[in-house]
């Protein structure tokens, strides 16, 4: 197969960066990752000030023109972190994992599961949300979740193994997604899922964080069709290198209500539940991403990052 030139650099790139992060301490790497985005933050300016009225939209006067510089550049920060821990994903053994993360459970995921039952993780896009489901095995969670091919084949193969050798697996988004996902969570696998992204079509309109969310379906599609509970999770960085996963009393469809009204009910106490967390620590949560989940549908600005 040919690739085009573009591909092989960023491949290349890729690559000659996770070296480099692998071969560094933990937190040297970190370091290195905080040194990048403090770079960055200049030609990142426009987007930066963009997530910063993102984070005026949604708290109005509750922080002042300084406070939310600051909130939006420690998210920045973490974003950086966050990369740099995906790229150091060979050097994760599960001993490491545990130690680096704690999985808190108020609402019963780990004891529903020990029945062989599957179910679902919605997981904002809060702290390092691809590193939850990269620990999710250590924590005896069999987890697995959908992604769609990148544009770039390359990258796109790295990543997937990149994952799999934490014991993750990818089912990639096609027209038999359902039907291999319905059969994962029949046999009491996990998946795990973004449920804070805003959907490209009209979808469902969700009260979110002061405003309407237009989200997908999936999620309560999927619940709904193999009859799983929800588990609103939300991760959190305590300091440079610990992290906390809280998953949440789950959500349980409900076979004979209307189909459409069901699917609201599930995704708005998902979103209900999650919100608070993000509240109480806004500079955990991603303000970057191109679709911002509150901006209404058919409007993107123009200068936003790639979507997460």
């Amino acid at each position: 197969m040919a690739y085009r030139v573009g591909h092989v650099l960023e491949y290349v790139l890729l690559r000659s960066l996770t070296a480099l992060v692998g071969l560094l301490p933990h937190r040297a790497a970190l370091a290195l990752a905080w040194a990048l985005a403090a770079v960055a933050r200049g030609p990142a300016r426009r987007r930066l000030r963009t997530a910063a009225a993102r984070v005026a939209e949604v708290f109005g006067g509750q922080f002042d023109p300084r406070a939310r510089r600051a909130v939006v550049r420690r998210a920045w920060r973490n974003l950086f972190f966050n990369a740099v821990e995906v790229m150091r994903i060979p050097r994760l053994t599960p001993a490491r994992l545990l130690r680096l993360t704690r999985w808190d459970d108020p609402g019963g995921l780990r004891e529903y599961l020990r029945a062989g039952r599957g179910a679902i993780l919605a997981v904002p896009h809060m702290g390092n949300w691809d590193l939850a489901g990269v620990a999710a095995p250590s924590h005896g969670i069999p987890v697995f979740f959908m992604a769609r091919r990148q544009k770039n084949p390359l990258t796109d193969a790295y990543l997937n193994r990149l994952r799999s050798q934490t014991g993750v697996e990818v089912v990639l988004t096609d027209s038999r997604s359902l039907r291999e996902v319905v059969r994962r969570l029949a046999r009491g696998q996990v998946l795990a899922i973004l449920p804070d992204v805003r959907a490209k079509r009209a979808a469902l309109d969700i009260a979110f964080l002061g405003g309407r969310a237009n989200l997908g379906r999936g999620l309560a599609l999927f619940a709904r069709a193999a009859g799983v509970p929800v588990f609103p999770t939300y991760c959190r960085r305590t300091d440079w290198t610990q992290h906390v996963f809280t998953s949440l009393e789950p959500i349980w469809p409900d076979p004979a209500a209307d189909p459409d009204a069901d699917e609201r009910r599930i995704t708005q106490s998902v979103m209900e539940r999650v919100e608070p967390a993000i509240r109480a620590q806004p500079e955990q949560y991603f303000w970057f991403n191109k679709r911002w989940v509150l901006e209404p549908l058919g409007k993107s600005p123009p200068d936003g990052p790639p979507a997460a």
